[in-house]
């Protein structure tokens, strides 16, 4: 029952784009862009930015832009049809619930008819393994979604100083806010709101099993859907720093490349009116990441050395307060991966390459199937972290 169908859905978009530029001082210019759309599902939509660049020296930059930028749901968003999933590791807000219980949880549990019966087979409401293990839903496009809208500042500077030859340094603070951001709204949500405040919109989205039903007992998940709506909207804020440095060394050229960002701030509002959900600092998301790329270059060879850093991370923390675990109780220790590759060109536009990733094997975190963040088959998050270990490559290259 879990075949992908096929999507179908169409727009037209008609747009009018400028883009000018304003020397103010021989130093100090105005660059600015507006793009006007019209779109047959959302309608008019604004994006902009406007920005300065002042270079008071020819070895320091400053720049600082400030933008609007708009994004329209796309084909996917608006016209999926239901395509079914088996979720895991949801907590289930009536799981405990006894009869006569008189919170907002327990009086919104009670009224399904099959959490109910349950109760009243069991004294509190009891789930199963295969109850846990037999969720379903849906996932669907939604054809109201409108237009997202984000909005950023970013303030930076581009160093080279005189005094070291072949150096560049780049640093460059970033805050962005999307309002109305396009999301799946997350399967926990949609419990925790039914339930927790008794939100129809979201209920309409949750079936139960109405009584026992072969290895499943009354009350139980069946199906929980999801649809892309637009959410109360998210952010984040951080400081990109990049720094460049090449010469010669010895009869070759080594060459080296560090990339940090350093994340401040990053949240979420899962829905309209919601408190914000702050992950800065979760799996996937870690304060601190680096990457270092050391490389040398001689004659007709090139040696790359890649050192890839992701900091210390918490499992997510409505996963763990669903589980009464107070935030930052459990996480992730921080990885270091070396990859290696070296090339011959064996003449102009012509290559051969081989490497290592992950030369030392490192494995990746464990976070257990089930466990917020986890990819099902890895045991960790397989977007994050290396879940293959070490691997041999090698190639051709060729341009005519």
């Amino acid at each position: 029952g879990n075949a992908i169908p096929a999507t179908f859905g169409e727009f037209d978009v008609l747009e009018f784009y400028a883009e000018f530029e304003v020397p103010i001082l021989e130093s100090l210019n105005f660059k600015g862009a507006a793009r006007s759309s019209d779109y047959s599902t959302v309608g008019g939509t604004l994006s902009w930015n406007a920005g300065f660049n002042w270079q008071p020296i020819d070895s320091l930059r400053f720049r600082l832009i400030q933008a609007q930028s708009t994004r329209a749901p796309n084909i996917g968003e608006l016209f999926q049809p239901p395509a079914q999933t088996f979720p895991s590791g949801l907590n289930d807000p009536c799981v405990g619930v006894t009869a006569g219980q008189s919170d907002a949880v327990g009086q919104n549990c009670l009224a399904d008819s099959g959490v109910a019966a349950n109760v009243a087979a069991n004294g509190s409401f009891t789930l199963n393994q295969s109850d846990l293990q037999g969720v379903s839903g849906f996932n669907r496009g939604n054809p109201e979604l409108k237009e997202e809208v984000g909005t950023s500042t970013t303030f930076g500077m581009v160093f080279t100083p005189e005094f070291v030859e072949g150096l560049d340094i780049t640093l460059d603070y970033f805050d962005i806010e999307v309002e109305d951001a396009i999301v799946s709204t997350s399967r926990q949500v949609i419990l925790d709101q039914c339930y927790g405040s008794g939100n129809q919109d979201f209920c309409n989205f949750i079936t139960r099993r109405p009584e026992n039903i072969g290895n499943n007992s009354a009350g139980s998940l069946e199906y929980i859907d999801v649809a892309v709506t637009n959410s109360g909207g998210m952010g984040t804020e951080g400081v990109d720093l990049t720094l460049i440095y090449s010469e010669e060394l010895g009869p070759g050229q080594f060459r080296s490349r560090l990339a940090y960002t350093y994340l401040m701030d990053a949240w979420n509002i899962p829905l309209p009116g919601a408190e914000k959900d702050n992950w800065a600092g979760e799996v996937g998301a870690s304060e601190h990441k680096a990457s270092i790329n050391l490389g040398y270059n001689l004659n007709d060879f090139d040696f790359t050395w890649r050192m890839t850093f992701i900091g210390a991370a918490d499992i997510d923390d409505q996963f763990l307060a669903g589980r009464g675990f107070e935030a930052g109780a459990v996480g992730v220790d921080a990885v270091l991966y070396h990859d290696l590759q070296a090339s011959y060109y064996i003449s102009e536009g012509v290559e051969v390459f081989g490497g290592i990733n992950n030369a030392f094997d490192k494995e990746a975190p464990l976070i257990p199937t089930g466990v917020s963040g986890s990819n099902t088959g890895t045991e960790t998050d397989a977007g994050t972290y290396d879940p293959i270990g070490r691997s041999f490559y090698l190639g051709f290259r060729a341009k005519f």
